[in-house]
């Protein structure tokens, strides 16, 4: 038993004691205001603002307390799980910190009983190791010596154990939480946060930041500790609605579901780039999704087809360049032919309003550019109208004053003024009636087409996009592009590389929408992103506030995403991003790592450095070869069994392609779910997915079912597909083959494994 456990354990109930008390006093607390906010909406009047004020304020104060009152359930089961000592050198006294995932202060003797998890010394604690440390804080930096560092385990209240540590990695609490099975979705690692993580996580909001990870390094568990941590900080200047989670589609968004409200972070808005892109043009559209154009590649073994050409040309910022010279020659066709004039007296002439839209406005979209148009011409309209009556007037005057001196006075002189004044009166009225409608009818030339009508009407005219191309893309290149879309076109279907061109119309020809209130966005599976879409994501946004997290090995859609971080870091954003790198692994098993690194390593190139496990061992990996895919179901039915019964949760059967995956699911006996991409709740359990289908999610046990020679050739994409599936793997992996193992995989020791 450790030596200061009866003191560590007296104050663990002196804390429960007060969470218990606390609890009680938030509740009544809670009440007051839950009455308060009641009368209010009985009794709301939308005229009285001092009672509007009042509801708002309550409101917030009740969803603060809802949020004091979850934490503090989860506090009485686990308090705090670590302390760091930690002596200023300014202020000479020793200071303990008792870091968990929210703030206790008791308010009578003002003493700090447990320090949040994101608060700045608590880098002390994830960074800094015994002796002499410093910590950034909004008071500068903060220099002294820790003394000391412990790590507790405490369930249900109940303290378990305690370490004391000098570092966080390889230590026997990180290796105790990586050698647990997984339960269904994926959970917070606020307790063993490693230094390389948390300098991430506590990485300026302001700046753009590229985080290269390695399979396995918690790269999206990293990303959203992220936001809770900036929300934390930045409590006063954002909130959780104007943060963004864009991942790669909804099954992995209900796998990751939990670990935000985990957190205590509620209301953050998570959705796909597709998703995004469809509510910003603001209409549903027919896309033929990425996963269907690789799942195709797969399935045919087509990796050079014309259509991934064409998308891989659509990616480009050459195209976003061509879709920029598209807007410059609408606008420039919508300018007018004609001045601005009523009754023939010119208001505006028209060489005035085509400046007006093409350069004094250039800011704005064109809507919006037409909509200040509408003011400057109404504003001009009504400063001249007077001029216009007396211009009118003056005209007849004159006419008038001619008539009586070549006339003389009689009766055709009186009815020649007579028509002329009817005449006169006829044209002030015509004046001031077609002054009502003048703006309205001029602007009628002006109508602004939507987004998707100008990108069809685009690829109508094929002399028109040749020349927008021109320079930017060879002949060859238009040619393809023209096809490929025509194709897609002509049966009513977008590709996913249509969008962010589509997106950029809508961006530059109307006002911006809601999308612009979003202060952060974070990206993960980043490198299946194009620069294009990078590109239209900053504009329509209008920041440069992102978190950009992806690894390069895992590029299964390298034909139009990112193959070095710095095309992106040196061609999209206005500031250079910072960059980080994350290496280790901490996922899988140092066997199972080894031999994935040895297939990622038959690429050839690599941008981004191999995965270093952390020092957790396990089984070795099995290779397995069988004469047919019966065996290989029968095998994988007692594998499936035999993981069961050691305890395992979650056990992935990984096939390379959709249709394999059911032909082995009709001959598996045991209970197991497939998983085709349409999904959008993630269960668990016992799952058979195609290879396509598995970035970002991990497994207790890994089961691939045919890595043959036939299904993984020497092909960039086959080897990060077999990269990625060895990498789902926790703690056991078998890998599957019909006659032969593919050459990827520099074998061993191959069992015939006759069973």
């Amino acid at each position: 038993m450790h030596s200061d456990w009866d003191e560590e354990n007296g104050r663990l109930q002196k804390i429960l004691v007060f969470l218990r008390q606390y609890k009680i006093a938030m509740t009544q607390k809670k009440l007051q205001v839950d009455e308060l906010v009641d009368y209010s909406l009985k009794h709301f009047n939308s005229d009285n603002a001092e009672q509007f004020t009042e509801l708002t304020f309550n409101v917030s104060n009740q969803e603060y307390i809802e949020r004091k009152l979850k934490d503090t359930e989860n506090a009485l089961i686990r308090p705090y799980f670590a302390r760091v000592d930690f002596t200023p050198d300014d202020e000479p006294k020793n200071e303990r910190f008792y870091i968990g995932k929210m703030t206790l202060m008791d308010d009578s003797s003002r003493e700090l009983l447990i320090t949040d998890w994101r608060a700045p010394v608590a880098a002390l604690y994830y960074e800094g190791r015994i002796g002499r440390a410093g910590y950034d804080c909004p008071d500068g930096h903060i220099t002294g010596e820790i003394g000391l560092k412990r790590q507790y385990v405490i369930e249900k209240g109940e303290l378990k154990n305690i370490t004391d540590i000098d570092i966080t990695t390889n230590d026997e609490f990180l290796q105790a939480a990586l050698g647990s099975s997984k339960d269904r979705r994926l959970k917070d690692i606020v307790t063993t946060i490693q230094a390389e993580q948390n300098q991430v996580i506590r990485g300026d909001m302001f700046r753009p930041m590229v985080v290269q990870g390695a399979a396995g390094g918690g790269k999206t568990t990293i990303a959203l500790h992220r936001v809770a941590f900036l929300l934390y900080t930045h409590e006063k200047r954002v909130r959780a609605a104007q943060f963004l989670i864009m991942a790669p589609n909804r099954f992995f968004l209900s796998y990751i579901s939990d670990v935000l409200p985990d957190l205590g972070v509620e209301q953050v808005a998570q959705t796909t780039f597709e998703e995004f892109a469809m509510g910003f043009i603001g209409r549903r559209l027919k896309i033929n999704p990425s996963v269907n154009v690789i799942a195709d590649i797969i399935n045919n073994s087509d990796y050079y087809s014309s259509k991934l050409s064409a998308a891989r040309l659509k990616a480009s910022l050459a195209y976003r360049k061509t879709l920029i010279k598209y807007t410059e020659f609408i606008i420039k066709k919508l300018l007018p032919e004609n001045d601005f004039a009523v009754e023939g007296s010119v208001i505006l002439e028209r060489n005035v309003i085509a400046r007006m839209l093409a350069e004094d406005y250039r800011y704005l979209p064109l809507k919006r550019r037409v909509d200040e148009l509408k003011k400057s011409l109404t504003n001009a309209l009504r400063r001249r109208k007077p001029w216009i009556i007396d211009d009118i007037n003056e005209f007849y005057d004159n006419q008038k004053n001619k008539i009586k001196l070549l006339m003389p006075d009689s009766e055709e002189r009186r009815v020649t003024i007579t028509r002329l004044l009817d005449e006169r009166d006829g044209k002030l009225k015509a004046a001031v009636c077609k002054s009502k409608t003048a703006v309205k009818r001029y602007l009628e030339q002006f109508h602004v087409l939507e987004p998707l009508t100008y990108y069809l009407k685009l690829f109508q005219n094929r002399k028109l996009f040749s020349h927008l191309g021109n320079g930017l893309f060879s002949e060859t290149e238009l040619e393809l592009i023209w096809n490929e879309t025509r194709a897609s076109l002509d049966v009513r279907c977008l590709e996913a590389e249509d969008l962010p061109a589509v997106m950029l119309l809508k961006h530059r020809l109307f006002p911006p929408e809601d999308a612009a209130d979003i202060r952060h966005i974070v990206i993960d599976e980043a490198q299946d992103y194009s620069l294009f879409q990078f590109s239209v994501l900053k504009d329509i946004l209008k920041s440069q506030s992102f978190s950009i997290l992806g690894d390069i090995n895992q590029g299964i859609y390298s034909y139009k995403g990112i193959e070095d971080w710095n095309d992106l870091m040196s061609e999209v954003f206005d500031e250079k991003p910072g960059f980080f790198t994350l290496k280790h692994s901490y996922r899988t098993t140092v066997e199972i790592m080894e031999r994935a690194n040895r297939v990622i390593r038959h690429l050839g190139y690599l941008t981004a450095p191999l995965a270093v496990p952390v020092i957790r061992h396990g089984s070795g990996v099995s290779f397995i070869t069988k004469n047919s895919l019966a065996e290989t179901a029968a095998s994988i039915d007692a594998d499936i069994a035999a993981f069961i019964d050691a305890g395992y949760h979650s056990i992935a059967v990984i096939c390379k392609t959709e249709k394999e995956c059911g032909a082995l699911k009709k001959l598996l006996r045991s209970e197991i779910k497939q998983i085709t991409g349409k999904e959008t709740d993630y269960q668990g359990g016992c799952l058979i997915l195609p290879s396509y289908l598995v970035k970002g999610l991990e497994f207790d046990a890994v089961l691939i079912a045919n890595a043959s020679e036939e299904n993984y050739t020497s092909e960039p994409l086959d080897v990060k597909l077999l990269y990625i599936a060895m990498t789902r793997a926790m703690h056991e992996l078998k890998v599957y083959a019909l006659g032969g193992m593919t050459a990827l995989i520099e074998q061993l020791i191959i069992s015939p494994d006759v069973l």
